[in-house]
């Protein structure tokens, strides 16, 4: 966990309420194409189709879900024109003189003149395409929880700390996971400027923010958190906004250092409070000629010998 801001540490551990992003934070982010379900019967090389036009309106997409698109299409992309990206809801283009639209079920249903089918909700990571006249397709992807959130999340209510979970994904997904892990407070289907409004919301009821996210849909919230953590895969940009990286990965450091943020800030306390009481009582008596001048230097030796060595018990942390 690297600090990149000089208050990070001392802001971690105040902290009171932890907001996750969902997608490549608390899930690992390895998302897999399973199914393309087709609102007609059609055969497996339209399937195909459907997904090289998929993949090439995605091309230029960071999102984790438009990488599982590239990664499953295995054809050479098409000409995309006229394109237009509009954050946390989807992507619109042009393919051979026809309107594409692809993203969430509500941005695709507002921009054509059709309705997808009542999809059952067993899969959390949905992917909807329609044309100006037709839903076409929905993708299925799998995107499985990372096997230290649960943990994580668990740790965090140990010590009294609320979580939060916000999302780009529809509802339905975003109470599955935070099922799984056992928080509370979740919303889904937020632009990057409602999940702001839900951060400034917390810190006007006196919280201190921890904003973890991955995604260039996130560096707003980044920004506006007291303090804010960047996954090292995530975005460049979410790297650039945050205050630490994540460098490992593995999200249940976050709480590592949240618990060394509070020990170090402990250890600070007393060495400011041993140096304090040490001259006002050693200082007086030196000018007052009450002790020699060289047994006051032996002591003010002895006095940083005893900041070092309490500072030390930091490294016997292990975890």
């Amino acid at each position: 966990l690297l600090p990149k801001s000089p208050h990070a540490l001392e802001t971690l551990a105040h902290a009171t309420d932890f907001v996750f992003d969902k997608t490549g934070t608390l899930t690992e982010g390895k998302i897999d194409l399973v199914d393309i379900q087709q609102e007609k019967a059609s055969s497996a090389e339209d399937k195909i189709r459907v997904l090289l036009i998929a993949a090439s309106l995605e091309a230029r997409s960071e999102h984790p879900l438009a990488k599982a698109l590239l990664n499953a299409n295995h054809e050479k992309l098409l000409t995309v024109s006229d394109l237009h990206h509009q954050v946390s809801m989807g992507i619109q283009g042009i393919i051979n003189n026809t309107q594409w639209f692809i993203g969430n079920k509500n941005f695709v249903e507002e921009h054509c003149r059709c309705y997808f089918h009542q999809d059952d909700d067993t899969h959390t990571n949905k992917i909807y395409m329609a044309n100006k006249d037709d839903c076409i397709a929905t993708f299925v992807l799998s995107d499985p929880l990372r096997k230290e959130s649960k943990n994580l999340i668990t740790l965090l209510h140990k010590e009294h700390r609320k979580t939060h979970l916000l999302s780009g994904d529809h509802n339905e997904s975003s109470r599955l996971i935070s099922k799984q892990c056992g928080i509370k407070n979740y919303q889904g289907n937020l632009k990057p400027q409602d999940k702001l409004h839900y951060v400034n919301t917390l810190q006007d009821n006196g919280a201190i923010v921890v904003m973890t996210g991955d995604g260039i849909n996130d560096a707003p919230v980044l920004a506006g958190a007291e303090l804010s953590i960047a996954m090292s895969k995530g975005t460049q940009l979410a790297a650039a906004t945050a205050d630490m990286i994540l460098i490992s990965n593995n999200i249940e450091h976050i709480f590592h250092g949240y618990v060394i943020a509070k020990k170090t800030l402990r250890i600070i306390k007393q060495n400011l409070g041993w140096a304090l009481l040490y001259n006002v009582i050693a200082i007086p008596a030196a000018a007052t000629g009450h002790i020699e001048p060289w047994l006051a230097a032996i002591g003010m030796s002895a006095s940083s010998l005893v900041v070092v060595l309490n500072a030390l018990r930091l490294n016997r942390m292990k975890f």
